[in-house]
């Protein structure tokens, strides 16, 4: 049956081996709160929470029990009998039964029972299915396990139906067709097709861990993994079927020529579109993946090559290409696919000829129209709590859920579908403050505080926790992508909310000029993380719940320094789907709320006591929580500057930059490995040198050298943090310029220093400003030098070099300087919400898109893609690519690059034994080894028995947000340009 189900998958943490080689830093237990005795309870219970559900409309439908006078114990399959107008009920206990079409009913009777056909009790019943034409053909056909001692194996059996229209079925007239492993996954779903001919699922038959060890994914010498094909209405010689002859393996050698389809994992129920003869198949993923399959004549599904667009097993390319799934979930809200049937009443006339199924563990349930290939769309369509096992298709075309409880549920439009939630619009209406003006916490919500914060323009902000009622915390011990979990981060309760309350200082030298901006809201809403941003009114006594858009505040704050005694900066409220672009699972989502951080030993007003051991007092804890120490506030000088550095980057960067991130390069900045393991000092940038010579992302003991310090400090194209920030943290830029340069003893002066000197020094001090701003290097070490106020530039000095280097022609030297001007005298930049339509109506110029892709150092496309021969050949070509898309679908792909990507394009990143983390794109493969050429261009083997784990990225390898330093008029132009090429393309293309 669904192994998935009953077993629990343990998943062996490559930290525990590899603790010297992946330096992990092991969850100390000197800081932790111990279990001495039992823990306590809440002390103060949550019980004034409004934040529930969602803001967003609800699902269109509803479920409404129905049949439930009917008992059934453990279906696991359940049709209907026309002749007999009952349906017939598959339970896995092996016993069958049959009941009226009365939603009222009560009554049931037994019609098989299967246990009595063996010395000893099945395994578990899987599914029955009648002949079409009883009269003439008398058949039932059923699927069970049987592990007895006798004869074990999952079978397809038949037994003769001696009535329909009871039915009677004669338990002594078994027969068996096939017989596989009783093991594991062992599919068992039937259907008879448009052809006449009986189709049967079959699984792989093995537990969930490891995947597929017998092969037998890619095998068709066995009956596993595959979907059958057989004719049952005209007998073989002694068999209860022949073979059709135009199965598709009849002449392939050591084929089994019952397999019409194979490559699936766990086939659990397929159905026929009666429309158009379409095979669906639902297959049951491993670790990330759920997927419907469009079944035909001799396909590949992948399995355990591939785990629908993600790769399980590196190995050969198969002999028969593999097909992508119809449609396939992430294991956000599908984690144990259901197949069900296509609705076809009128009733309901959205749903009429859509597919509809759903999932065991999260009890979704998804309607899906195609169109061969082709989804034309799919939608939720309501969220049930119930063990979805199997859908009935009943005769009026509709389509019920089936519960593994026995439950049956019936669809129903959702009236309230139109209307938005009573979810709160205005911060006060939360429940999370008792007074919101002056942010008082409710009784039970816990406001807390953090070792670091990430920088945030300048910004101040406070935290608060609420955990409903008196539920508490527990603490994760290994990572599981499949739930999605992070060891050593927090276990919430469902509808946990998380809020931060984001202030600035009119004047940053009187806190009572001080105004928010903004409460962020994380909701813990059905295991999903959903995010809101209440904007606070000007009037400062509310915040007002913001849609799924994003909006801009222009601050005005005193600044002795600025001509009229103030700065305009513009603050950005994030979006909804924004905020999401942080909070991930593979940052643990809630990124201030986890123990490192919380783990503060001087907490409260009078830094008396440690602050988990306050949570613990208070009753938050359910389990002892383990806490390592290795974030520290990056501006505590207590602190050794190597450990402040680190912490920011961890704070800053490590959302991206880190496995399942995003980032794009080799590296990552995960505060829990060693220097070594974050693979970034001295090693090569991935995406562009920005026109510094003998660049590093970290050049230890040269700030000059190293592309990380270059793109903290510029503006526009290639400024890091790509998103989340619109101000540069000169402060931040200090520190990790103090701390490259002391990675080598002999890094002598600060190049800041040096730069001020040769200027404050110089005969002629505008020939010696041009002469720094000649390499983008030199302007590196001029802007530190103008923005550290230790240089002691002469305002005449300052002024002369911003005219110069803001005008300069080179925006690799230009983009060093913007920042420092007034926001209204910048450059004016796409930023992150660029719009198609406004780009499409600018008018590109060709020749001038073309100097942008060959010669701009700033503009990273050529790092990965070709023109006319110019570029690598990391992604496709770009050739002639207005051949096979329109300018439209080309500029979606650069800006939403994840949105679709072509599978041989998508990053591979792999784990090796010695604790190396690999990104790059598969480019060759055999038994040996796998190649991979990274985002820099640079080829990689490794050989196969080095590889700990591997896995396919879930985004592109092109970075997001590409579009957002150009101008409107830059990104027009690299758009006509690309259109203009009309050359066939010779190495390939994005539709290749």
């Amino acid at each position: 049956m669904r192994v998935d189900w009953l077993v629990l998958i343990i998943v062996v943490a490559i930290a525990l081996l590899k603790i010297d080689a992946m330096g992990t830093v092991a969850l100390a237990t000197d800081t932790s709160v111990e279990a001495e005795g039992p823990l306590p309870e809440r002390k103060y219970p949550w019980k004034t929470s409004n934040v529930r559900g969602t803001p967003d409309p609800p699902l269109p439908c509803m479920s409404v029990r129905v049949f439930a006078g009917i008992e059934l114990s453990n279906p696991t399959d359940v049709v209907w009998l026309p002749s007999a107008k009952r349906w017939i009920a598959t339970q896995q206990n092996g016993e069958i039964v049959a009941f009226a079409n009365d939603p009222n009913t009560s009554e049931s009777n037994l019609v098989l029972n299967l246990n009595d056909c063996h010395r000893q009790r099945i395994g578990q019943a899987l599914a029955t299915q009648f002949h079409r034409d009883l009269e003439n053909h008398p058949w039932c056909y059923v699927t069970y396990s049987y592990r007895g001692s006798d004869d074990p194996g999952t079978k397809c059996v038949r037994f003769k139906v001696t009535d329909p229209t009871v039915p009677i079925i004669d338990p002594d007239s078994r027969q068996e067709l096939l017989q596989w492993d009783p093991k594991g996954h062992t599919g068992g779903s039937m259907q008879f097709g448009p052809d006449g001919m009986f189709y049967l699922s079959v699984g792989d038959t093995q537990p969930p861990y490891p995947p597929d060890a017998k092969e037998t994914g890619q095998d068709i010498s066995d009956l596993e993994a595959s979907i059958l094909r057989l004719d049952v209405d005209q007998p073989e010689d002694a068999a209860p079927y022949r073979i059709p002859a135009d199965n598709p393996f009849l002449d392939h050698p050591n084929a089994r020529p019952e397999v019409w389809s194979f490559g699936l994992r766990n086939p659990w129920k397929i159905a026929f579109n009666p429309n158009n003869g379409d095979l669906l198949a639902a297959d049951v993923g491993w670790e990330m993946r759920e997927m419907i399959h469009r079944i035909d004549r001799g396909r590949n599904h992948g399995w355990s090559i591939m785990e629908g667009s993600q790769i399980v097993k590196q190995r050969q390319p198969p002999s028969i290409p593999i097909t992508p799934p119809l449609f396939e979930h992430t294991h956000l809200d599908s984690r144990s696919i259901t197949g069900g049937h296509f609705w076809q009443s009128d009733r309901l006339p959205e749903l009429k000829g859509a597919y509809i199924y759903g999932d065991w563990m999260t009890g979704k349930v998804w309607a899906l129209k195609s169109a061969g290939d082709q989804v034309l769309w799919q939608k939720e369509l309501v969220d049930t709590p119930l063990q979805i096992v199997c859908f009935m298709s009943s005769p009026d075309g509709e389509v019920l859920i089936v519960g593994y409880d026995g439950t049956i549920l019936r669809l129903e439009a959702n009236e309230e579908a139109s209307r938005q939630q009573a979810f709160p619009r205005r911060l006060s209406d939360t429940g999370i403050f008792a007074n919101t003006v002056d942010q008082v916490p409710a009784t039970g919500v816990f406001e807390y505080q953090i070792k670091a914060h990430h920088w945030a323009d300048g910004t101040l902000s406070r935290q608060w926790i609420g955990v409903p009622g008196s539920s508490q915390l527990g603490q994760y011990e290994k990572d599981d992508w499949q739930r999605p979990i992070v060891a050593g981060r927090f276990e919430f309760p469902i509808d946990t909310v998380v809020a931060k309350t984001v202030s600035y200082d009119v004047d940053p030298s009187d806190p009572s000029t001080r105004r928010h901006l903004e409460t962020q809201v994380l909701h813990l809403a059905d295991e999903e993380w959903r995010a809101y941003n209440y904007v606070w009114n000007d009037s400062q006594t509310d915040a007002i719940l913001q849609a799924d858009v994003a909006t801009e505040t222009q601050l005005r704050i005193v600044d002795p320094s600025a001509d009229d005694g103030f700065r305009t900066q513009t603050w950005r409220h994030a979006s909804r789907s924004e905020c999401l672009l942080c909070h991930i699972w593979a940052g643990g989502t809630v990124q201030g709320f986890w123990p490192p951080q919380l783990d503060l030993q001087r907490f409260g007003h009078d830094g008396s006591f440690s602050q988990l051991k306050r949570l613990k007092e208070l009753g938050y804890f359910k389990t002892a929580i383990k806490s390592n120490t290795a974030i520290v506030s990056p501006h505590d000088q207590s602190q050794s500057l190597q450990d402040r550095a680190r912490s920011y980057l961890a704070l800053n960067c490590s959302t991206c930059h880190r496995p399942q991130g995003g980032g794009t390069a080799n590296f990552n900045f995960d505060i829990t490995k060693n220097l070594d393991a974050n693979n970034y000092l001295d090693e090569p940038p991935a995406q562009g040198h920005f026109g510094i010579p003998d660049a590093r992302v970290i050049k230890p003991g040269s700030p000059s050298q190293s592309i990380l310090l270059y793109r903290v400090l510029k503006s526009g194209r290639g400024h890091m943090p790509q998103f989340g920030s619109n101000v540069i943290d000169l402060r931040g830029v200090r520190l990790l310029h103090d701390w490259i340069a002391s990675l080598d003893d002999s890094a002598g002066t600060p190049i800041w220093k040096t730069a001020a000197n040769e200027l404050t020094s110089a005969d002629d001090r505008q020939v010696e400003i041009d002469r720094q701003l000649g390499s983008p290097a030199g302007a590196l070490s001029l802007s530190l030098a103008y923005g550290f106020s230790e240089s002691e530039l002469s305002s005449d000095l300052k002024a002369a070099v911003i005219n110069s280097a803001t005008n300069h022609p080179d925006s690799l030297v230009r983009d060093l300087f913007e920042h420092y001007l007034p926001e209204d005298e910048r450059v004016e930049r796409l930023g992150p919400d660029i719009s198609v339509e406004r780009l499409l109506a600018i008018e590109g110029v060709a020749e001038r898109g073309r100097q942008l892709f060959e010669n701009a150092r700033d503009v990273n496309c050529r790092s990965c893609h070709s023109i006319n021969g110019i570029g690598k050949n990391v992604g496709p070509d770009l050739t002639g690519i207005s051949a096979k898309q329109t300018p439209r679908e080309l500029l979606v792909s650069m800006i939403r690059p994840s949105e679709k990507i072509e599978d041989r394009y998508r990053s591979q990143q792999i784990l090796t034994s010695e604790g190396q983390l690999f990104v790059g794109i598969v480019t060759k493969e055999d038994t040996e080894s796998i190649a991979l050429v990274d985002s820099s261009g640079t080829s990689i083997t490794i050989a196969k028995d080095d590889i700990e784990q591997s896995q396919r990225s879930n985004k592109s390898a092109m970075p997001d947000q590409l579009l957002a330093g150009m101008t409107a008029q830059q990104a027009a132009d690299l758009l006509a340009y690309i259109v203009s090429t009309a050359a066939a393309p010779q190495n390939g293309s994005a539709e290749d």
